[in-house]
């Protein structure tokens, strides 16, 4: 109440508007796992959430993917074909979060989180993915509110069962403590790719706890992406009859490079004397004036010139010296049938001044650094070409939570958190590294033991791959069996809990009642007219209680307690279409 005190005119704005529900986003996946690095504006972010929009960002911040170490082995061709025969080998990289990235935005992701909990290991000997590791940057989530999908692609990377059923349950856990979160699980396919075993081996690594706040896609999918690698670190080997060398990399093939196989340093050389030899890389150097004899004969002064050992061994038989201009260096190269393959350069320091004799405690050390190359050959762009042909047909194979959670983000923003995610098509995709029949989908949707439902991607003539299925693990529960409804409630408790939150403090009377039961009717009116809830009415849609002798008794209102009681009849997909034909008999 306004205490007037003074003369004159006082306005009072009154508002007769009700406020109104914000929605929440539905989509934004956190993901978790190995990353090249951590460091945003130069610091370090590691197990810390970092919101991001788009591959380029996540690239500035967290680096590109691991340089996968294959193995090339070239090998002699078909008969009459010169065309070596290619083969690749090598394990796979446990780190596929960069991949799995491509994944989702290649599927309609938007914004997300990503959570690095771990850099590369240089070796892939050493490479392994710690399930603690991923417990943790889990836990990093749980004071982040915006996230609303859980994704941990690198599970399936975990060696231990125990391991993977541990974090799984951590997933489904920080959801149901949370509620505002979905988590998304892999089912892997085990070696002799049987769906009825993979569905029983996926359901003993998930607990019976908070089933309807997950959902499982199987099997993993042969993507369009390509294995990243650093063309240095390709080791060839070449095995065909006509071979010059054992192995090298495939840059050398594409430029062509002579590469240095060793560097010997000689030092203090003015404590040579006259007579002296020097037997390197089986050639022998001898410091003395010419005898005539043909040897390699440097003039033995206490610190011979560049020009000096250069005029020396130039001529000499079976050797020829080249002195490089303004430089300190003699190159010296074999004559003979060798002479396009190995090499001696010799670096050594400007000679100082001729001066007078000195004595020879006094003389300063004269280095001689000599290295021998070997040219391996001129750059073949053929053999080049032909080996990343057979690089490129090695493509990523990737399990299917990453591409999902592109495709929830893509459906919301189409069509609605209510609509299923399924019937859609996954992009980047050829097809599913299992081809699951009808016949062999049916136990792992309905699976009347558990409940864990596990919906399949399948590949249907003409098609494409297709999600074909919605269940939530709680397949077996009417009240949360679909992804759709489960997600819808999850959007609609979010949303209101935080439109209501203005409310703490407000008098727990009429007036306040009346605010926020119209906020809400209006909110979920508006989604009625969109389609997210089911009935011809808005009275058969939903309703919103509140209210003395309604929702709270008078010990509620004197405990400061306003309750709100919210009623919608979700939309559930029509999974099973049932057609029923009969003859009609003729009537005319």
């Amino acid at each position: 109440m306004t205490n007037f005190k003074t003369p004159g005119v006082y306005i009072r704005e009154i508002s007769r508007l009700p406020a109104s529900v914000a929605p929440v986003a539905t989509a934004v996946p956190a993901f978790v796992g190995y990353t090249e690095r951590a460091l945003k504006k130069g610091e370090d972010v590691a197990f810390t959430p970092v919101r991001i929009t788009s591959l380029l960002e996540y690239e500035e911040i967290f680096g590109r993917p691991f340089p996968e170490q294959f193995g090339i082995s070239l090998s002699d061709g078909p008969q009459n074909s010169e065309a070596p025969t290619v083969e690749i080998s090598g394990d796979i990289s446990p780190y596929i979060l960069h991949y799995c990235m491509q994944l989702y935005f290649a599927n309609g992701g938007g914004p997300c989180y990503i959570v690095s909990v771990g850099i590369y290991e240089d070796d892939l000997q050493d490479a392994s993915v710690s399930s603690d590791a991923l417990a943790e940057g889990l836990k990093a989530l749980e004071n982040e509110d915006e996230p609303t999908i859980l994704v941990i692609p690198e599970t399936v990377k975990l060696e231990d069962d125990g391991d993977r059923k541990t974090l799984y349950d951590a997933m489904l856990d920080q959801c149901a403590d949370l509620k505002d979160r979905f988590a998304i699980l892999d089912a892997m396919v085990g070696s002799d790719k049987d769906p009825f075993a993979d569905g029983k081996e996926f359901r003993d690594q998930v607990g019976m706890n908070n089933l309807m706040y997950g959902g499982a896609y199987y099997p993993s999918l042969k993507t369009l992406i390509r294995y990243a690698f650093n063309e240095w670190d390709l080791s060839i080997s070449d095995t065909r009859s006509a071979h010059k060398f054992d192995t090298w990399s495939l840059r050398d093939i594409r430029e062509g490079v002579i590469s240095e196989q060793g560097v010997i340093v000689l030092e203090e050389l003015a404590d040579l004397r006259e007579g002296d030899t020097l037997t390197i890389n089986g050639n022998i150097f001898t410091f003395y004036k010419d005898d005539g004899e043909g040897d390699i004969e440097i003039k033995a002064t206490p610190s011979p010139t560049a020009t000096e050992i250069a005029k020396a061994i130039d001529g000499t038989e079976g050797f020829s010296a080249t002195r490089v201009t303004g430089e300190a260096t003699v190159l010296v190269n074999m004559v003979g049938p060798d002479a396009s393959e190995t090499a001696l350069e010799i670096e050594f320091t400007a000679a100082p001044p001729e001066e007078e004799e000195e004595e020879e405690e006094e003389r300063e050390p004269f280095s001689i650094s000599i290295i021998e190359k070997t040219e391996i050959l001129a750059p073949d762009k053929s053999l080049y070409n032909l080996i990343k042909k057979e690089l490129d047909k090695r493509r990523v194979i990737l399990y299917p939570s990453s591409a999902m959670a592109g495709l929830y983000a893509k459906v919301d923003r189409d069509r609605g958190v209510w609509k299923a995610p399924a019937n859609v098509s996954v992009s980047f995709v050829s097809e599913p590294t299992v081809l699951v029949t009808h016949e062999q989908q049916e136990p792992l949707n309905v699976d009347p033991g558990t409940g864990k439902s596990v919906n399949v991607i399948r590949k249907f003539n003409q098609k494409g791959t297709l999600v074909w299925g919605a269940r939530t693990l709680a397949g077996n529960d009417n009240e949360w069996r679909y992804v759709p409804v489960r997600r819808l409630f999850i959007f609609l408790e979010e949303s209101i809990k935080k439109a209501t939150e203005p409310v703490v403090f407000e008098p727990n009377d009429a007036n306040t009642w009346s605010k926020t039961k119209g906020m809400i009717e209006n909110f979920l009116t508006g989604l009625w007219r969109e389609g997210a809830l089911a009935g011809a009415t808005t009275q058969d849609a939903f309703f919103v209680k509140v209210g003395l002798g309604q929702t709270m008794s008078a010990i509620d209102i004197l405990e400061g307690r306003l309750i709100i009681e919210v009623g919608v009849a979700a939309v559930r997909p029509a999974e099973f279409i049932i057609l029923k034909f009969m003859h009609k008999l003729q009537e005319s």
